[in-house]
């Protein structure tokens, strides 16, 4: 097999896709096979200090992979082509096991052959989209919530690009509440959508006119959506409104044809929020390891 790290032929997954690292990185190096449909490929941008990070400025990058007989030459090319570009380390942050569970395990013992670490394992959540109803996959409590907040008369609204600040604000204020960093500015949330047409959708819950949930959709490939940036009001925590929000993804997942809702980590660098592990059990979600490796030259 022939490989090249030339200009790819685009990625199955958007944060390997050169129009998503273009938007993050001034220099990218595309490892892949040289067919027109890669059965083997993976991104890599540049960062400060000769560092290549596949997976920046995104919940992950990596290894993508439909034949593992591929891995073995393919990471040692790939491994030989950085050191010889000078590269000080790299990291992959590999996308999580419900993305290739049939190549998940291979690749894992590729990388750690060929003297990557395993730096630390996430616990990532999902749900898979099927025509069964959102409510039949939630506990007896969430359920109660949701019915409470649709006697409530909300109201839905998904939308392209956001003007008010409200939509910033609303998720800063959620984050603080919880002690989480807030991970992105009020101009990089406007542009979002702006930066990347048809791959970012905001969505929000109101009630009597006040933004209480809001996140953001995120079109990983024609088969994923992933939620992104999701906050709710502290003052509703009562009726449980992210629920709601989830329910209307869920549903629009439904009617776009979408397999899986990535529901992102609950831990950071491996360690566990039970709370956050909990919330997204009682609404039916499966757990999957998503595994971030380190390579220092």
């Amino acid at each position: 097999m022939n490989y090249s790290s030339e200009i790819a032929p685009d990625a199955n997954l958007l944060f390997n896709q050169q129009l998503y690292l273009n938007n993050h990185s001034v220099e990218q190096l595309y490892f892949f096979d040289k067919k027109t449909s890669p059965q083997v490929c993976c991104s890599f941008a540049k960062t400060d200090n000769e560092y290549f990070v596949s997976g920046i400025r995104a919940p992950f990058g990596g290894i993508e992979c439909s034949d593992p007989v591929l891995l073995r030459t393919f990471v040692s090319y790939m491994k030989d082509t950085l050191k010889k570009s000078g590269a000080v380390s790299v990291t992959i942050r590999q996308s999580p096991a419900c993305y290739q569970p049939g190549t998940t395990d291979s690749i894992h013992e590729v990388l750690i052959a060929h003297g990557f670490l395993l730096k630390y394992s996430d616990w990532n959540q999902h749900l898979f989209v099927d025509s069964a109803s959102f409510q039949l996959r939630l506990d007896d409590q969430k359920k109660r919530r949701l019915n409470k907040i649709k006697s409530l008369s909300p109201r839905i609204e998904i939308k392209d690009t956001v003007d008010s600040d409200t939509w910033f604000d609303l998720y800063r204020r959620s984050r603080e509440h919880k002690d989480f960093p807030v991970t992105i500015s009020r101009e990089e949330y406007k542009k979002l959508a702006l930066k990347l047409p048809g791959v970012y959708q905001y969505a929000g819950i109101y009630l009597e006119e006040k933004l209480v949930a809001n996140a953001v959709f995120v079109r990983v490939n024609k088969d994923v959506l992933y939620y992104f940036l999701g906050a709710s009001d502290p003052e509703h925590a009562a009726v449980s409104p992210s629920v709601l929000l989830l329910e209307a993804m869920y549903e629009y997942a439904q009617r776009q044809h979408y397999k899986m809702i990535d529901l992102g980590i609950s831990s950071v660098n491996g360690e566990l929020n039970e709370g956050l592990h909990l919330f997204k059990k009682h609404i039916g979600a499966m757990d999957s390891r998503k595994n971030t490796y380190e390579l220092i030259f």
